[in-house]
């Protein structure tokens, strides 16, 4: 069928159809994972790698390595599609995104008030893309590169991997050819290729794709993910001085995947009407 774009008219769609405008169901799906994967280990990842490497190399590798994840989701979401009726597959992502917005809701009820959500995340991403080593390369070698202080040129507490920012070392070439630059483009890719497997992100987005139109998913999926990579690298700078509390993070989580749940219910019950 010839598939088309556009917020009006709905003409054949490649993969489910659905009662929402296209430009509804792209809007939909730029919410939905832009708010599961803002603050996610991911998101921390291309933040930590931007600290250490070039930004623009480290936006590059980050986000090829989700933009293939949009094209893995389109496929599993297409799959479930042929293989189960869409008027199972509307009711089952609206039961997908409300047992989501349940797992935050218990997140944000068991964490605790006054954990910094910016930090957990750091230090999370950082034990999986190997970025502890950073900090004490940048201090006991300075050769290779040169630690600025967040806030303070006169201490720098070995134990605070926040207050520091790494820049490369002067005159090193940092571009996307250059070893420093293939490196950087290798553990971005790899770190947050690897990181997304089985994400909540990547399982929304297989429910989006299995019940709503290719296209407009798919494409908000890749402009979200392009935003989210953008704002990590970009944060980077003063990553430092960011604050927020886990439980602001789960409940915003948790209302916004409730809303989505009854979005969804809603396009369920009318198309069954149709």
């Amino acid at each position: 069928a010839q598939a088309t774009f556009s917020g009006g008219s709905k003409p054949a769609m490649v993969g489910p159809t659905s009662t929402a405008s296209d430009g509804q169901v792209f809007l939909r799906s730029v919410a939905l994972v832009g708010i599961a994967e803002l603050f996610d280990k991911t998101w921390f990842m291309g933040l930590l790698l931007a600290l250490r490497y070039s930004p623009h190399v480290v936006f590059i590798g980050s986000y090829l390595a989700l933009f293939l994840h949009c094209f893995f989701a389109a496929a599993f979401g297409l799959a479930f599609a042929r293989l189960i009726p869409q008027s199972v597959l509307n009711f089952a992502a609206a039961g997908l995104f409300a047992f989501f917005a349940l797992l935050y809701a218990k997140d944000w009820y068991n964490a605790d008030p006054e954990a910094d959500a910016i930090a957990a995340g750091k230090e999370e991403a950082a034990e999986s893309c190997g970025c502890d080593e950073a900090k004490s390369e940048v201090v006991d070698n300075a050769d290779q590169e040169m630690a600025t202080v967040v806030g303070s040129t006169q201490t720098l507490d070995r134990e605070d991997t926040s207050a520091v920012v790494h820049k490369p070392a002067a005159g090193r070439d940092t571009s996307i050819c250059s070893q420093d630059g293939k490196v950087a483009l290798s553990k971005s890719f790899m770190g947050v290729f690897i990181a997304e497997w089985g994400d909540r992100t990547q399982i929304a987005m297989i429910g989006q794709h299995a019940s709503q139109p290719l296209l407009p998913v798919f494409f908000g999926g890749a402009v979200a993910f392009a935003l989210l990579t953008l704002s990590a690298v970009g944060l980077a700078s003063i990553a430092g001085s960011l604050k927020l509390t886990e439980k602001t993070v789960h409940l915003i989580g948790a209302c916004s995947f409730g809303i989505f749940a009854v979005l969804a219910l809603v396009d369920s019950l009318t198309a069954l009407q149709a």
